[in-house]
């Protein structure tokens, strides 16, 4: 007898249907797994052996054949034992063959039958509920980030006879109405604190919030203790929440990565991502075989910063080109194609030279020339290209430390929110998000400043000896800054701030 249990497989992060065919046939006492199945599905004859004996059914003393379809396609992990548990039971007349079609199996299977947690079982799920799949068995453990979709059937089960009680009708799917709201947060980023306790710096807290809410990148270059991580820091408390969408999106990037604990909800909190300097290429942007999310990726939607970014290896930092500039990382592994979004905010705080002081005025540099320009030339010119905003920030000084009129959280979130509303109604039906993605074929006349503005951006062009991109981004923070302020048009005002904001060399 031959039975079809649906399940699905991982491929970057993304997914895809897989069909699990077992016949048992007459013969000599054997499983054959075929289809392309990795060390992990090869190995999992014994243990749903093992399974199938120790919760009470009998596995067929026959010959059985198992097929994970399409066979073309490479299968990695150990989620197909419980489907393929559960076409022997079907074959074997042990479960009822109830609408199979309809449902779809995922789990990891121990030897005493426990069905064990499984990473990237959301993007699984996505992927079986866009082809109209309707019920989907997974382990207990994964139940926190499946109650991201209240418009399926999800059975959260503890062990194989569990599984066995939805084919038979005795178990009924888990009520994931609200959960949500009560997921948990998935990030584990205390609150650091309020913009408002970092004093001295209102001009950078001015530039973080243009930053923010255009999604402009932003290099802030300082010597030590001037606060460039304090700000870097709070930076996720100003960002708008995660709307439905970019949560489901975000939490199948954790869940592909294994980051996701066990029981735990979705990332219903915006990442917020600070890789050590050591980090390789292929932790930065994502690598390896099967290829892993980098840290890019695991930003998505949320802040990469590169903390004392002149210490990364050069090499590293200029594999950030492409993917900053198209939003998404590329790669390719043994002919197979994989592509992971990286539509983050770039934050970078570095300082001026090696031991910190150059330029500082209170503090002597000891670097020579050569190391000064060694040091800064870690971010290439393309690199640089791509960043909208650079900064400097400059020692604090004494008086400031006991100033209590600071622009707080609560001050630059509620400008923000402004901002974003504004830019969504304005790239409705787009793939424009914010002022920062757009290019020169997308922004049309939105960066467009009034003659006096466009006045000021001429002359500046002249003096400054800017380029034709240099003048596109000014363009867009300005664009930025009036929607900041509440205004449809840009001015001369507006392009005076965004000037400042350029790269100097």
């Amino acid at each position: 007898m031959i039975s079809k249990v649906i399940t699905a497989s991982v491929r970057g992060i993304s997914a895809m249907r897989i069909s699990v065919e077992t016949d048992i046939s007459r013969g000599l006492p054997q499983v054959t797994v075929v289809g392309l199945g990795d060390a992990a599905v090869k190995e999992s004859r014994d243990r749903i052996r093992a399974a199938i004996v120790n919760c009470g059914f009998q596995f067929p003393s026959a010959r059985v054949t198992v097929n994970l379809s399409p066979a073309c396609l490479r299968k990695r992990g150990s989620h197909f034992d419980l489907a393929i548990a559960m076409g022997i039971l079907a074959s074997s007349g042990q479960v009822f063959d109830r609408e199979l079609s309809g449902t779809a199996f995922m789990g990891e299977l121990s030897l005493s039958g426990d069905v064990k947690r499984c990473d990237g079982i959301l993007p699984m799920i996505m992927e079986l509920r866009r082809l109209g799949i309707r019920g989907v068995v997974i382990p207990e453990g994964n139940a926190g980030e499946a109650a991201l979709f209240d418009d399926m059937d999800i059975y959260p089960v503890k062990t194989l006879s569990e599984a066995a009680d939805v084919m038979n009708l005795n178990k009924r799917p888990a009520d994931n109405s609200g959960r949500i709201n009560a997921a948990g947060e998935g990030s584990e980023l205390e609150t650091p604190g309020d913009f408002g306790d970092v004093k001295g710096q209102e001009q950078a807290k001015r530039a973080i919030m243009i930053a923010v809410a255009g999604g402009h990148g932003i290099l802030m270059t300082g010597s030590p203790a001037t606060g460039k991580t304090m700000l870097s820091s709070r930076i996720p408390d100003i960002m708008m929440p995660m709307d439905k969408e970019e949560i489901i999106e975000t939490t199948a990037i954790y869940s592909v990565a294994g980051l996701l604990k066990q029981d735990a909800g979705p990332v219903t909190r915006r990442p917020f991502r600070c890789p050590a300097a050591g980090i390789t290429k292929a932790g930065l942007i994502g690598g390896g075989y099967p290829p892993v999310p980098g840290e890019i990726t695991l930003a998505h939607r949320g802040v990469l910063f590169l903390d004392e970014a002149g210490e990364y290896d050069r090499d590293v930092l200029d594999a950030l080109r492409i993917p900053l500039e198209r939003k998404q990382v590329t790669l390719v592994r043994r002919g197979e194609k994989y592509v992971f979004p990286a539509d983050c905010l770039l934050v970078a705080a570095t300082n001026p030279c090696k031991c910190g002081y150059y330029g500082d005025g209170t503090e002597r540099c000891s670097c020579t020339a050569e190391e000064v320009r060694r040091y800064r030339g870690k971010f290439t010119g393309p690199v640089k290209d791509r960043i909208d905003m650079h900064i400097y920030l400059y020692p604090v000084d004494y008086d400031a430390l006991s100033d209590t009129d600071t622009m707080t959280t609560d001050e630059m979130r509620e400008k923000i929110s402004r901002a974003w509303l504004v830019q969504k109604k304005r790239y409705e039906g787009t793939n424009v998000r914010l002022n920062g993605g757009l290019d020169e074929t997308t922004a049309g006349g939105i960066c467009e400043a009034d003659s006096a503005g466009e006045e000021l951006l001429k002359n500046a062009y002249d003096r400054l000896g800017l380029n034709p991109r240099t003048v596109f981004k000014v363009r867009k923070i300005a664009r930025t800054i009036a929607d900041i302020e509440g205004e449809k048009h840009i001015s001369s005002p507006h392009i005076a701030e965004a000037l400042q904001y350029r790269e100097r060399v």
